[in-house]
């Protein structure tokens, strides 16, 4: 007799993987056992699900149908199993979290390694992006972003607050000058963040009680908050990082602060999940650990 559940958890890795090999792969099976539980899960449904050939891969209107439905029930049975073991204290099953590539260095990524020793049974997906992630696209349970979420269905809970830096290494700032004023940033090489067509380069300054911004002409350009980096301890020009990221390198000298009394560019840290009418053991227990970590977080 067939098995359902399991017939949708491998049609839904079939659809993400994007073809019977890749699946195979997830799947730590072979394309022709794919393909066969494929066959026998399109015959006992009397409709073709996924049209593919040499060249062809592209799931059937039947095929879109049944693989939103598989998805919903596929997340309620795991979080119906989740709620149960929840009170013996063990946390299982999947915890897809998100967030963009520029926020993880430091900060995010080792507290979810943490979180992931504290419970052996839950797996944990951590998706890094240079572009915008989605909660329901991109399939996260949580996602992390310094803005609001806009999304009418989506919830969010302030973790911590902090801020943006602009900063650069002791040997530019010997070998270009010291800045006095936001203006001088128009004479200095200016390292900017790229995210997807929209660049950077605007950057919100306070002199005299007023707030403006100084549109810097940028010498280096990247979608990558390490790159960035990298080139700001290398001595390539000033450019703008998160405090969490950088404090440790502003203490030791290793990096210097610039134009501090006039840049200001506070913000929040939200983690973002999709109200579904109760929030899962495993998404509760994972905020109240992010909530004890980031106490005392801030600027």
């Amino acid at each position: 007799m067939a098995d359902p559940i399991s017939e949708f958890k491998l049609f839904v890795e079939i659809a993400a993987a994007g073809s019977i090999t890749a699946a195979a792969i997830r799947l730590d099976s072979s394309p022709p056992a794919v393909s066969r539980r494929l066959a026998a899960l399109e015959a006992r449904l009397g409709a073709r699900l996924i049209e593919r050939s040499a060249r062809r891969f592209e799931l059937t209107e039947a095929g879109h149908a049944l693989l939103e439905r598989a998805q919903r029930i596929l997340v309620e049975v795991e979080e119906a199993e989740a709620e149960v073991v929840s009170h013996a204290h063990s946390l299982i099953g999947r915890l897809h979290v998100g967030a963009m590539q520029r926020m993880v260095r430091t900060r995010l990524a080792p507290e979810i390694a943490r979180f992931a020793q504290l419970h052996p049974q839950l797996q944990i997906e951590f998706r890094v992006s240079d572009r915008p992630l989605d909660l329901e696209d991109d399939d996260l349970d949580i996602l992390f972003q310094i803005e609001l979420p806009s999304a009418a269905n989506a919830v969010a809970r302030k973790l911590t607050e902090s801020r943006l830096v602009l900063c650069a290494s002791p040997s530019y700032i010997a070998r270009r000058g010291e800045l006095d004023r936001p203006d001088d940033l128009l004479r200095h090489d200016c390292l900017c963040f790229v995210r997807g067509r929209h660049l950077m380069n605007r950057w919100s300054v306070r002199e005299g009680g007023v707030a403006r911004d100084v549109v810097v002409e940028p010498r280096l350009v990247s979608n990558n908050g390490d790159v960035l980096y990298q080139w700001i301890q290398g001595g390539c020009g000033i450019g703008m990082q998160f405090l969490w990221d950088v404090e440790e390198d502003l203490a030791a000298g290793r990096l210097v602060e610039c134009l501090a009394p006039f840049f200001d560019m506070p913000f929040s840290l939200y983690a973002v999940y999709a109200y579904k009418g109760y929030r899962s053991p495993k998404i509760e227990q994972f905020f109240k650990f992010m909530d004890e970590r980031m106490q005392g977080d801030g600027a």
